[in-house]
């Protein structure tokens, strides 16, 4: 097992919980005390962080449950949660979480950027975490929130980068109204403006450290709290690659959610990333572990766990720089 006994008692007590609360926000409990956890919190840190959350969430839907036989017939159904967390928890019992994952995943992967990546990164955490019910409960969140954005899914004629696509788009939606509503609303007023499903948004060659350096360049040159939701996801999505059996699609669908994210914004300008020589990488490390320990800002805990996670993987920098 990757979590301590600690949080998984504590992630076992908040299965009661849903996974969203108020006007569609998303329940970061079990997603913060496994980034907590996995960054040596002690029980007392846990349970701080357990007893400051609850209050705010609402209670799991209790009706009966049901024997699904298409999941895709409880998209958007609240409730029939219930029914598709049960479907998903007997898919993981009796397949397991690779195959499990290779089965269902190609049906969610089209709605990747739903709930601003939320049943993604969920999910991711479960994987992270080896917790099946955890694991089960992202993805009934992503089936439950199940929204499409629309793209054109042509390539880029010429070779262009990611980061140059990036830079296209902008020229050619340099303002954009903010739509109201939370973040997944703003996303998908973007596509429908005006001659949107001519623009192309994707390059011709596309990797995942392509995405990830677009990534937390975006969020570091912005500060945009929707573009802090592009590094975590990008984070979550390298954990559930490996189970995806169509990967350049899963790219592909993280890049359309991504790029529209940004676009969303405004678009905001991306400032250039300041070179920053860090002379004691261990200590940045710890001191980025610290914050974390010491915040009751969910988004500050996950940012953290995510940026050093994601360090470690590309050893690049700038991850290092997220709280500077």
């Amino acid at each position: 097992m990757s979590i301590t006994r600690n949080c998984v008692e504590l992630l076992e007590a908040g299965s009661r919980y849903h996974v969203h609360y108020g006007d569609r926000l998303a329940n970061h409990l079990p997603m913060v005390l496994i980034a907590l956890d996995k960054l040596s919190a002690g029980p007392t840190e846990l349970k701080h962080t357990f007893d400051r959350s609850t209050p705010h969430l609402q209670p799991r839907p209790g009706s009966p449950v049901q024997e699904i036989t298409d999941i895709t017939e409880c998209r958007n159904r609240d409730d029939l949660f219930p029914s598709a967390l049960h479907y998903y928890e007997q898919q993981l019992k009796h397949l397991g979480i690779a195959k499990c994952l290779q089965q269902e995943l190609p049906k969610l992967l089209p709605a990747i950027a739903t709930a601003a990546f939320h049943g993604l990164i969920r999910t991711a955490y479960g994987v992270d975490a080896r917790h099946l019910e955890e694991i089960a409960m992202g993805l009934a969140y992503w089936n439950l929130d199940y929204h499409e954005l629309t793209s054109r899914t042509e390539t880029t004629p010429a070779i262009a980068t990611a980061k140059e696509v990036i830079q296209r788009v902008t020229d050619k939606y340099p303002e954009i109204p903010l739509a109201p509503g939370n973040i997944a609303d703003h996303m998908h007023s973007v596509t429908g403006q005006a001659g949107w499903m001519e623009a192309t948004i994707q390059p011709r060659l596309l990797g995942l450290e392509d995405i990830a350096g677009v990534a937390i360049d975006a969020y570091l040159g912005t500060r945009d709290f929707t573009l802090l939701h592009g590094v975590t996801g990008c984070h979550a999505l390298r954990l559930i690659l490996p189970y995806c059996t169509d990967q350049e699609a899963a790219l592909r669908y993280f890049w359309q959610g991504l790029v529209i994210a940004y676009l969303s914004t405004g678009p905001k300008t991306i400032q250039p990333v300041k070179s920053e020589v860090i002379k004691d990488i261990p200590q940045r490390q710890a001191e980025i572990t610290e914050k974390a320990l010491h915040s009751d800002d969910d988004h500050v805990i996950k940012l953290a766990y995510s940026a050093l996670e994601e360090f470690h993987f590309y050893g690049n920098r700038e991850y290092l720089q997220v709280f500077c």
